[in-house]
């Protein structure tokens, strides 16, 4: 099979690009097991717009770099971008940020919105959600304006426009091969066949999957950039809920908790949490983590009973391009070596930004028409399943 674009990974970065490059006529395909497994169905959803890296009142390279995402998934989801997101269910239009009675978690607000003013305003007390009324709450609100999208229906709306230009294949068995100085994509469908994909450019989206792919290739790995890994283990309580999407500030310059609502397939609400608790909670058993977050949100909401709730956690693996202090990277991370490229987007949100950058920098690629038939009968990739589904729920 021949196409112009090969994208290996169907998390969100490879499903924009995929968008993309067929509303421009390029032929892509992409392969992938399932569509957002991994780091995209463990994401929070969040659209960031670069406030939560300025609480310490200094913008910084990852604000700067993230400031407009939230202006281009608005246009995707108005349908008026070349990604067409209108079927894309929104949790939140907003955001909310809270700080607590304390002068350190006052401060840091305070800096927050002084650094991100166009992104962020105080809410009036008489326009305070419900949750926030209560006599016990004595700190500050503010609204964020960064919209909060349900990830699977994400998926769902993108697999559906995308349908024939995605392929399932077994990922264990499918690989890189070098031809010459080039290299070609041995796929392995589900019924066991192989079909070899020859493409003029194979971009590798695959998040820690980049890892394996390249190792494969049997390669001195020097030649390939190396991988870094940040985990989590964020933490959900599902029980009767209120819906918040907001994050809690303290005196640090991450938030105490950033919470999501979802709703699960029994109509359940649960709460998302992360932020410090799911950082600090890295290689620490879940019993542990847990009873740190309960003590965390009874001191955040104390008019809260979370006493008939249920917990869980999940470990998500974030890879990243290799940073040399460790630390997380501003902007998506790419390498080029032959017709390879290797992407990390590094978040959700910098999914159009990876676009943009691989866009710039990958050859000018003949569009040899986007409704090329697929040339044997294939699988769909299968939209993953929501994390909140597949953790195991306890009474602590």
């Amino acid at each position: 099979m021949n196409v112009d674009v090969l994208i290996v990974g169907g998390g969100i970065a490879g499903l924009w690009l995929l968008a993309e490059l067929r509303a421009q006529g390029v032929n892509a395909l992409l392969v992938s097991d399932e569509l957002g497994k991994g780091q995209t169905i463990a994401s929070q959803g969040i659209i960031h717009g670069g406030t939560k890296y300025a609480l310490t009142g200094k913008l910084t390279g990852a604000a700067l770099a993230i400031g407009d995402m939230p202006g281009i998934w608005r246009a995707a989801l108005n349908g008026t971008g070349l990604v067409d997101l209108r079927q894309v269910r929104v949790l939140a239009e907003s955001q909310l940020l809270w700080t607590s009675g304390g002068l350190g978690s006052r401060m840091t607000g305070f800096f927050a919105s002084k650094a991100m003013k166009s992104r962020m305003d105080a809410v009036p007390h008489e326009q305070y959600p419900s949750l926030f009324l209560h006599s016990q709450f004595h700190g500050g609100l503010y609204r964020l304006d960064e919209p909060v999208l349900d990830v699977p229906s994400l998926l769902a709306c993108l697999q559906a426009q995308l349908a024939g230009a995605l392929m399932q294949v077994d990922v264990q068995r499918s690989g890189l091969q070098q031809a010459g100085d080039r290299y070609r994509y041995n796929a392995v469908l589900g019924d066991g066949r192989e079909l070899e994909i020859i493409a003029g450019q194979i971009v590798l989206t695959a998040g820690a999957g980049n890892e394996a792919l390249l190792a494969a290739t049997g390669l001195d790995q020097r030649e390939w950039p190396a991988m870094q890994r940040r985990p989590l283990q964020m933490v959900m309580l599902r029980g009767n809920l209120p819906m918040l999407y907001a994050h809690a500030l303290g005196m640090s310059d991450k938030p105490r908790a950033t919470i999501t609502s979802h709703r699960d397939a029994q109509g359940r609400v649960v709460w998302y949490i992360g932020g410090q608790p799911a950082e600090q909670g890295v290689g620490k058993p879940a019993t542990e983590v847990i009873a740190a977050t309960r003590h965390e949100l009874a001191d955040l909401l104390p008019w809260i009973d979370f006493s008939q709730v249920e917990w869980a956690t999940w470990n998500v693996d974030r890879a990243e391009g290799c940073q040399p202090d460790g630390s997380r990277p501003d902007q998506p991370v790419l390498f080029r070596k032959a017709n390879v490229t290797v992407a990390w987007p590094t978040k959700l949100a910098f999914a159009p930004m990876l676009a943009k950058a691989l866009l710039e920098t990958l050859p000018v690629m003949e569009k040899s028409g986007q409704n090329a038939p697929m040339p044997v009968r294939t699988l769909l990739p299968p939209v993953t399943t929501p994390v909140w589904e597949l953790a195991v729920f306890t009474k602590n």
